[in-house]
This record gives C-alpha cells, sequence and structure tokens, in this order.
C-alpha cells in the first residue's frame, strides 16, 4: 500500500496538472493576463500549503501550460490568433517567466506559512 505522503503528492499532482491546463486555456481566451497571474499564484499557494513538502513542484506542473497553450492552441485553431504580435520565442520566454515566478512566489509562500505554523505550534517552540 502507498504511503499517506505518496498519494498526497499523486492527488495534488493531478490537481496542479488540471488546474494549470484549465488556466492555459482560459488565459488563451483572455485579454486579462493580471487574473491570470492572480488565479495561478493563488493556486499555488495552495498547492504549497497542503504540499508543502515539495514546493518546487507545483509551479512546475501548473505554471507551465500558460505559455505553451497561449502557443499552441492558436496554431490549432482552437483559440484566437493575436494578428498584432505573433508568438515570437522571446514573447514566450518572457511570458514563461513571469507565468513562473508568480507561481514558485505563491508556492514557496503557502509552504512557508505552513511550516511557520506548524513551528509556532509545536510544544518545543520557546
Amino acid at each position: 500500500m502507498p504511503s499517506r505522503d505518496k498519494v498526497a503528492t499523486i492527488l495534488l499532482s493531478v490537481l496542479a496538472l488540471a488546474g494549470g491546463i484549465f488556466m492555459g486555456y482560459a488565459d488563451s481566451h483572455s485579454d486579462d493576463p493580471a487574473i491570470t497571474l492572480m488565479i495561478l499564484a493563488a493556486c499555488s499557494f495552495l498547492l504549497g500549503s497542503l504540499g508543502s513538502r515539495r514546493p518546487w513542484l507545483w509551479p512546475l506542473l501548473a505554471g507551465i501550460w500558460v505559455p505553451v497553450l497561449d502557443a499552441v492552441l492558436p496554431c490549432l485553431g482552437l483559440a484566437p490568433w493575436d494578428t498584432a504580435s505573433p508568438p515570437t520565442l522571446p514573447s514566450f520566454l518572457g511570458v514563461l517567466a513571469v507565468v513562473m515566478a508568480a507561481c514558485f512566489a505563491g508556492s514557496y509562500a503557502g509552504a512557508l506559512l505552513v511550516r511557520a505554523a506548524r513551528r509556532a505550534m509545536s510544544p518545543h517552540h520557546s
């Protein structure tokens, strides 16, 4: 039988992947990147709180989908094509950097909050 930690990691990984794919799809149909970043940071905070042992994993699973789907979905005809600014490698990398920064910040903030709360509530804390 798998350990409780392994089951939690698998469930949180599925949640992170599903949330990231949903946000990538939603972002490719939206003109408001600030909302996308806030939602990704909040979701990463939640994932970091629930899976505080692996805060590095959640941004990688959730955050990568926004820039990838922004580039791929218009090519497949599944999202509107922005003729004013076609996707280029520098724009892709810029979006990737901003999205991953928001996701890592949220995930590590959640993990640090949980760790600080555990430390404050431990009986050995003076």
